[in-house]
């Protein structure tokens, strides 16, 4: 179990910069844009309501939309008792302060080094200033460093006050980091997925069917993109740009190289988890809850999920090679980690479901409150906090389930009845967000299997079944007749193994 003292840590890949684009004012938001906050809020809340804390790379605390969001709601929320709580801890790397990694991240994109191209996400102004009316040169000098970047005339209120209220939120010391004895770059990583004479290009023909041919994709773009410029990989950005391949002869893009969507896709699945699998294990003192982007096509979402498992599997074949191989598929009734579903006997436009979406959200404040007033309490006659402690005290499976299920019927009271929680047959933890009225019901739901604390095998994120649905979503609303709208899949998981 990854903890340091007293306090867990639970790193989130659903607050990658790379997910989540601030949509222009006046301009669509993207699909599945709500839907994403709206995981990444249920992940932050699972996470509170296990007594874990969220641990935040530098780069997705200053540069995350998602982050920025999900941050202002909770911090929000904080009043009171809580007001000194902190429920984030920043991981900083080669900074010695948020401020001083903000600063060498504009520096960063001041340069603007073809190279090293930088895509920010949440200022996307900087990539482009022209694209936004702005003066190049204005810019450069607006964006200096972090104390005037907060101040300059383009930035709107959200994005200002967010930024501020994290910068204030990581004045407190950051986490003290466990990295590897050795640490490995991404492109090298990458590059090694698609040799035949690695851990995983040898085990490649044993994978269950579904692994041996997303693997085989994978390897395929690898190989066309190149393997002997294993630099090119390291930066990320580069696969999402419609910009020259480092040395391809004709100047292409990634995706004119590969020539499949579907296959680069599955590439930036991989190459994304690959790189928060190395960014949790250089923190070295959380568990990881890693997940796909959303959809609603099932197959598409199984086979990025096997990619995801392969990422794991190939950061592990180097770095703890005894637990390198990915798990089995996981059984047909397994839920996915995330879902989202609204009445099917309710006519919603797409408008009317965005704004149903949103209210789950904010419909859940107060009990996020509740929540971090109860985490606020002092630990040792804090009823909380007494249930988080007998549950990592326990000595059996069934200790652990007795303890899991007293603890969740504790936060069932404080957070009241606009959040569900509770646990199928010992192992599974689910939390259901509820909302109804004019615009109709919704259900959003997180599921996670605690790896290590129950003594069972984790469920793999590499298949999806047909989804049979606990006592939680039927306590929520079994009286609805649902439709889903999006869901993503994944698990939690300790990366060293």
């Amino acid at each position: 179990m990854a903890r340091t003292g007293t306090t867990q840590y639970q790193y989130l890949e659903s607050l990658d910069s790379s997910r989540t684009l601030r949509p222009r004012p006046g301009q669509p938001a993207g699909e599945y844009a709500e839907e994403t906050h709206l995981q990444v809020f249920t992940e932050v809340l699972m996470t509170l309501a296990l007594g874990r804390t969220v641990v935040v790379p530098q780069s997705y605390a200053f540069d995350s939309y998602a982050f920025l969001r999900v941050a202002t709601d909770v911090l929000r929320a904080r009043t009171g008792a809580a007001a000194d709580h902190h429920p984030f801890r920043l991981h900083l790397h080669g900074a010695r302060s948020y401020r001083e990694a903000c600063d060498q991240i504009l520096a960063r994109a001041r340069t603007a080094d073809p190279a090293q191209p930088f895509l920010s996400r949440l200022l996307p102004e900087l990539n482009d200033p022209a694209a936004h009316d702005l003066d190049p040169g204005e810019l450069r000098e607006q964006a200096a460093d972090f104390e005037r970047l907060r101040r300059a005339p383009w930035l709107d209120d959200e994005r200002a006050a967010g930024l501020r209220l994290i910068a204030d939120e990581f004045d407190w010391p950051p986490v003290a980091a466990r990295p590897p004895a050795r640490t490995y770059r991404l492109g090298e990583l990458v590059v090694g997925a698609a040799d035949p004479s690695s851990p995983m290009g040898r085990s490649a023909a044993n994978l269950p069917e579904q692994q041996r041919d997303v693997h085989a994709a994978l390897a395929a773009a690898i190989r066309l993109l190149g393997t002997d410029r294993t630099e090119a990989f390291d930066n990320r950005s580069r696969l999402r740009l419609p910009l020259p391949w480092p040395g391809d002869p004709d100047g292409r893009s990634p995706a004119q190289i590969i020539g499949d969507p579907e296959t680069l896709a599955l590439l930036v699945e991989f190459v994304d988890t690959l790189y928060n699998v190395i960014v949790v294990d250089s923190i070295g003192v959380a568990e990881a809850t890693l997940s796909t982007d959303l959809a609603l096509d099932e197959h598409r979402l199984a086979g990025r999920a096997v990619a995801q498992e392969l990422a794991l599997a190939q950061y592990r074949s180097r770095t703890h090679p005894t637990a390198w191989l990915p798990p089995d598929a996981a059984d047909d009734g397994a839920p996915p980690l995330f879902r989202i579903e609204v009445d099917a006997a309710t006519a919603l436009t797409d408008a009317r479901t965005r704004t149903r979406l949103a209210a789950l959200r904010t419909n859940a404040t107060d009990a996020v409150a509740a929540l971090l007033q109860a985490r606020a309490e002092p630990r040792d006659r804090s009823p909380f906090w007494q249930g988080v402690d007998a549950l990592r005290a326990a000595e059996d499976q069934r200790a652990a389930h007795a303890a899991l299920d007293a603890h969740l019927t504790r936060v069932a009271g404080i957070v009241g009845n606009r959040i569900e929680v509770s646990t199928r047959s010992g192992t599974l933890v689910e939390l259901a967000l509820t909302a109804a009225g004019a615009a109709g019901p919704a259900l959003a739901t997180e599921a996670w299997h605690l790896p290590g604390l129950l003594g069972h095998s984790a469920t793999a994120a590499g298949a999806v079944g047909s989804l049979v649905y606990s006592r939680t979503r039927k306590a929520a609303a079994e009286h609805l007749r649902t439709r889903r709208t999006a869901c993503a899949l994944g698990r939690v998981v300790d990366v060293r193994g």
